[in-house]
């Protein structure tokens, strides 16, 4: 749009300031969206234990397709929260009800894009102490019995599988009722990588090109039924490095960004796939001179504790942070909590605009033990690569730690990301 000058200096000065304002926070004037406080809750294992769950069970739930374009909905009806907890930076994960009365905790995660919780046919042996779904106790449930399978990519390059079958029912989450929300009943789930979590089920919130099954995600039947005024959301995640409990673990906003939560302008990158929250890093730079990449494909995934960075980058970043295999337990690596103070910032190029992670934000503390926030999938024992292409051997996944300094918004009818600093 092309501005004139105009005869009247203030309503010129008027003008910038409307123009420079509709500039910073495009979407705002929409009424604001449903918003999900993080709450955090103490584990039943050690902490640390929840990192070693993570480097077993990264998962190899990339694609993409086409995805046609979303429309913007009608207002949103009514305010709602839930209480989500945080796993002590780990695990960021909410309630959901299913059908009338069926609570469950999720994992939300943003490379997936189906929801699943454990059947009642699950196996108490398998299911252990999870929340198990049963169709019976629910007058909306409808049959649907189709085959489901996900498989999970360990770093043993071993497959994890879980099996199950579809069912239909009504899903609530923050007050919203999704209906005929279809969603996958796990009765196979191998007890040795979930028995540590602190969630039930997982919640995707990527796009359907990814679905298992072509099953509609939650998110798309919350647009389309006109529970949310836009099709967005955000995440806000609190971090707590002293490993102590915090009741205020953050925020997931369901519909347009909080501009309260943010510093600045959100910066936004295209998709440069759609299927999962992927785009081109224009660099990664490791103190003031080591490059670690340039136009880099990273995802974005709130459902991966770390930073999961190709083999040679990983090298390089351990080299500099004077980390060696001794340091290595069970995939993650150990440093003094005394050094962190003088490890370098590691600075993410996004959108022309630099993202600065300090060594406090990419160290997860636990009490007197402290973790490097990187890892990777490649051991060099075998080629990472699935039956769609997806190289995982080349692309960064940037999970909590990345996640943790940042309000992220996710705008799924123009398919791109915003980033700001958060308050």
């Amino acid at each position: 749009m092309h501005w004139k000058w105009m005869p009247n200096l203030l309503l010129g000065l008027a003008l910038l300031q409307l123009l420079l304002f509709s500039a910073c926070v495009e979407g705002r004037r929409r009424k604001r969206g449903h918003q999900v406080q993080l709450k955090r809750q103490k584990n039943r294992e050690d902490s640390l234990k929840y990192l070693q769950y993570e480097t077993t069970a990264l998962r190899a739930k990339f694609g993409l397709k086409t995805v046609s374009a979303l429309q913007i909905m009608s207002a949103s009806k009514g305010n709602a929260e839930v209480p989500l907890g945080n796993a002590y930076n780990t695990e960021y994960y909410g309630s959901i009800k299913i059908g009338s009365s069926q609570t469950f905790k999720i994992l939300f995660d943003t490379a997936s894009s189906n929801l699943w919780v454990p059947s009642v046919q699950c196996p108490a042996d398998s299911c252990l102490q999870l929340q198990r779904y049963d169709s019976s106790l629910s007058s909306s449930y409808v049959a649907n019995g189709s085959a489901f399978e996900i498989q999970y990519a360990t770093r043993n390059n071993q497959a994890t599988i879980l099996k199950g079958f579809l069912s239909t029912d009504t899903v609530e989450l923050a007050g919203l009722s999704i209906k005929g929300q279809t969603f996958a009943e796990i009765t196979s789930l191998p007890p040795d990588v979930f028995s540590r979590s602190n969630f039930d089920g997982i919640f995707g919130l990527g796009f359907q090109q990814i679905s298992i099954g072509d099953v509609k995600p939650p998110m798309y039947n919350l647009i389309e039924q006109e529970l949310i005024s836009q099709p967005t959301f955000s995440f806000y995640l609190n971090r707590n490095n002293t490993g102590s409990i915090d009741s205020n673990g953050g925020t997931l906003l369901l519909g347009p960004s909080d501009p309260t939560l943010y510093s600045g302008c959100l910066t936004y990158v295209p998709l440069s796939k759609v299927g999962y929250w992927q785009f081109t890093v224009a660099s990664i730079v490791l103190g003031s001179s080591n490059k670690l990449c340039s136009k880099c494909e990273a995802i974005v995934d709130v459902g991966t504790s770390l930073i999961v960075a190709p083999r040679a980058a990983l090298q390089s970043i351990n080299a500099q942070l004077g980390l060696t295999e001794a340091d290595k337990r069970d995939g993650v690596y150990t440093l003094p909590c005394s050094r962190v103070s003088t490890l370098p910032s590691i600075t993410f190029n996004i959108g022309r605009r630099d993202f600065v992670l300090p060594p406090a934000s990419y160290v997860v503390q636990y009490k007197d033990v402290c973790v490097s926030g990187f890892t990777s999938l490649d051991d060099g024992s075998a080629e990472l690569t699935d039956d769609r292409g997806t190289d995982y051997a080349n692309i960064w996944v940037l999970g909590d730690v990345f996640m943790g300094p940042f309000y992220m918004e996710f705008d799924m009818e123009y398919k791109r990301v915003g980033i700001a600093p958060k308050i």
